[in-house]
């Protein structure tokens, strides 16, 4: 039986100067990757030449794209039976291809490894996470609803191709990562984790999700009532919970438009009984859900203020 080989998939929008922290993570892997490809999204910069410096088969857009598109198209272009979506401005651990191999087997379709977030100008730790291998091998889909994952998986090709990949849509364009792993485990595919730390993510002001706090909110909402409507009330904890806590953070940018409707689909589902949340708020929440999370704002903004000060609010 033949090796299975692994593909490194970067999609890349005028990251020059990022990208040769990722490359370097890259030469120092202690297993290496059998193919490179980069997503050129039209930069301006030398993020191209880079690239191709380093050996990588760029792939270069006539038009910007975004990133799941070029994701997609990354997936289509390369040989490899097995890929890894990277960010350009992100890192990996030097035995993550070493730790790739040695997990792929035909039982599994999706490994995840854990990630570790580093603050991109000092390099201080800021934390870390892992995934828990039981709870996603004994159903994907609640895991996924419980836990965004983020850009850290390695995924069989054709498995990936066949469950539609990245969203493209533009509604989901701020939590494609969490989108993705959701549509994988909706279709079918098995996950599992290798439990260890393989990825490191940088931490930046104005990055796409930390620059794009409310649009990233919006998203995981449409993701959630996408979700929904695939698997109806199966999940009516799990999505109760993180529906109610999504509320809280869009209450926190004053967009009650969306936090309604979080609130409004949990109740469809038939989450009623926010037990997570203060027993105040539990109690206000039987008769009006909207009311207990606008309470919920004005008491942290009277008590707590400095949990909101300079937080934007909904254009």
């Amino acid at each position: 039986m033949s090796t299975p080989r692994i593909a490194l998939a970067i999609p890349a929008y005028n990251a020059a100067g990022h990208l040769p922290r990722l490359l370097d993570a890259v030469r120092a892997q202690t297993v290496p990757f059998d193919e490179v490809l980069l997503y050129d999204d039209t930069s301006t910069d030398a993020t191209g030449d880079i690239a191709r410096a380093f050996g990588a088969t760029v792939i270069r857009a006539a038009t910007n794209t975004g990133p799941s598109i070029g994701k997609n198209i990354l997936a289509q272009q390369t040989s490899c039976e097995w890929i890894h979506f990277h960010d350009a401005d992100d890192a990996l651990f030097p035995d993550f291809v070493a730790r790739t191999r040695a997990l792929i087997s035909n039982a599994v379709d999706v490994i995840l490894f854990g990630t570790q977030d580093r603050d991109d100008v000092t390099g201080a730790l800021l934390g870390q996470q892992t995934w828990n291998d039981s709870e996603l091998r004994d159903d994907a889909i609640r895991y996924c609803v419980q836990h965004t994952v983020t850009n850290c998986g390695v995924y069989r090709r054709e498995a990936f191709i066949e469950a539609g990949g990245f969203d493209n849509n533009a509604s989901t364009k701020y939590n494609e990562d969490q989108a993705m792993h959701l549509r994988l485990a909706l279709g079918g595919l098995r996950f599992a984790s290798s439990g260890t730390l393989g990825v490191i993510i940088y931490r930046r002001t104005g990055s796409m999700s930390s620059g794009h706090a409310i649009e990233c909110a919006r998203a995981q909402y449409t993701v959630l009532e996408g979700v929904a409507a695939r698997t109806g009330s199966r999940y009516c904890n799990e999505m109760g919970v993180r529906l109610w806590r999504l509320a809280g953070v869009l209450g926190g940018y004053q967009d009650w438009t969306y936090a309604r409707q979080c609130l409004e689909l949990a109740q469809r589902l038939g989450y009623h009984d926010p037990s997570q949340e203060h027993p105040v708020i539990r109690l206000l929440a039987r008769v009006s859900p909207f009311g207990a999370i606008v309470l919920r704002e004005k008491l942290i903004r009277a008590f707590k203020p400095a949990l909101r000060r300079g937080m934007p609010t909904v254009p």
